[in-house]
């Protein structure tokens, strides 16, 4: 991006601007956002802001076309509405920020670190540049083609739902528990990068190249995904549509394994698991289902504790009164089963969804008195999906819950005393009679 050139080959030159100055343009740009006289909206086009700190202002609406923002510190910072057309912004620290409907089109946001980032309906597409001639006027033919470049980025638990993001480079970038709900990333170049949990419901993937990418507990439901490439990419854990399954553009993608094996031997598989259990690991085989495709397994009941199930699809199981207490279940899709009354104290169920599922009675607290230091073990639910999952009555407490999404979930009469509520998504969730150390917010 700072290699461009002008009419004829001139370079184009960048506004530098000194601490003063710059401190003058934003307090006018305040008075602006304000409504209050005097104010001036930020014109900042083509100024030189490398290396600056400017965490934390509000420069929404703020003109910042084509500036050199190389290394600078935006954490924080508001750029809601603002124009980021072609702007360089290469290794700047945009952690919080508010790019909620910003025109990023053609800027250069390689090696950025956006995490937690609000980057809602903001278009990231590619943009074209006319070329002016000496008079200051366009010149019909020629165009500076300029694709948005996201390479290597890191946007871990950002929100880019409904942002567009069609012909970007976007090339090792990490999206790990990002929300991207209904992004456009039509015809990008995803390749090798990392995507684990996010939530890309709804995401338009038409052609794009997400060969390589690991993709383990995302969820794609509703996303179009014909013509896209999957070659090599890990959608161990990944929910998907049922119309997805049997698509060619996921035949070289990492998935789970059919179950037919060992369904036909479960029984046996569980007698070598109990005998496991009972002689502390001395005696028989401790069983692991990971990876299997058990979608509408039917074993109410069943006796798991400490098994392992990681990246399992379990969906429509019906597992109600089940043991999994110290169960390794991280990554597991568990949409619609039932698990009401079952024991899963001290569970890793990280990263999980159990959407629609129903836990109505499930034991979801801690194990205590582990090992020779009475150690407390709690149950482990951080980034996972259980919207409109039926909680009443469950014991949740003391269980990491942080940056769950527990939206539309009957939480009736739940014991939430002790639990790990960061970032939790609560939002209409029924609360009537649930007990919380304090009340959440």
């Amino acid at each position: 991006m700072s290699d461009r050139t002008g009419d004829k080959g001139s370079p184009l030159s960048w506004t530098k601007v000194s601490d003063q100055e710059l401190s003058a343009i934003l307090a006018a740009h305040k008075t602006y956002l304000a409504r209050k006289p005097g104010g001036r909206r930020a014109m900042l086009a083509f100024y030189d802001l490398s290396n600056r700190d400017l965490s934390n202002f509000d420069l929404a609406e703020a003109d910042v076309t084509g500036a050199r923002l190389h290394r600078c510190r935006l954490s924080g910072v508001g750029l809601r509405a603002a124009n980021l057309f072609g702007a360089d912004l290469r290794m700047a620290s945009l952690v919080g920020a508010d790019l909620t409907r910003a025109d990023l089109r053609g800027a250069c946001l390689r090696g950025v670190d956006m995490s937690d980032a609000t980057v809602v309906d903001a278009d990231i597409r590619e943009a074209q540049l006319a070329r002016y001639d000496a008079n200051g006027d366009p010149q019909h033919v020629q165009f500076d083609s300029m694709p948005a470049e996201l390479s290597a980025i890191i946007a871990r638990r950002a929100n880019l739902s409904r942002a567009q993001l069609s012909n970007a480079l976007v090339l090792k970038t990490d999206f790990s528990d990002a929300r991207l709900h209904n992004t456009n990333f039509r015809n990008a170049d995803l390749r090798n990068s990392v995507l684990i949990g996010a939530s890309m419901d709804g995401c338009d993937l038409s052609s794009a190249n997400l060969s390589g990418c690991s993709m383990t507990g995302v969820t794609l439901s509703g996303a179009r995904i014909n013509g896209a490439r999957f070659e090599g990419t890990d959608l161990r854990g990944a929910v998907l549509d049922d119309k997805m399954s049997d698509t060619p553009e996921l035949q070289g993608a990492v998935r789970v394994r059919p179950a037919g094996d060992v369904l036909r031997n479960l029984d046996a598989l569980l007698r070598a698991h109990q005998r496991w259990v009972d002689s502390s690991a001395h005696e028989g085989t401790r069983i692991d289902l990971s990876e299997l495709d058990l979608t509408r397994l039917i074993r109410p009941g069943i006796k798991l504790p400490a098994a392992m199930l990681e990246r399992a699809t379990l969906r429509g199981a019906k597992l109600d009164g089940g043991e999994f207490a110290m169960a390794q279940m991280a990554f597991l899709d568990l949409r619609e089963a039932n698990l009401a009354n079952a024991d899963i104290r001290g569970a890793n169920l990280s990263r999980s969804v159990l959407r629609h599922a129903n836990l109505e009675g499930a034991d979801l607290g801690p194990v205590e008195h582990v090992g020779r230091a009475d150690q407390v073990w709690p149950a482990n639910l951080e980034y996972a999906k259980l919207s409109h999952a039926n909680l009443a009555g469950a014991r949740l407490a003391r269980a990491r819950l942080a940056m769950a999404d527990l939206s539309d979930c009957d939480l009736s009469g739940a014991d939430l005393r002790g639990a790990d509520l960061t970032g939790t998504v609560l939002d209409r969730a029924k609360l009537d009679n649930a007990r919380f150390d304090a009340p959440p917010k």
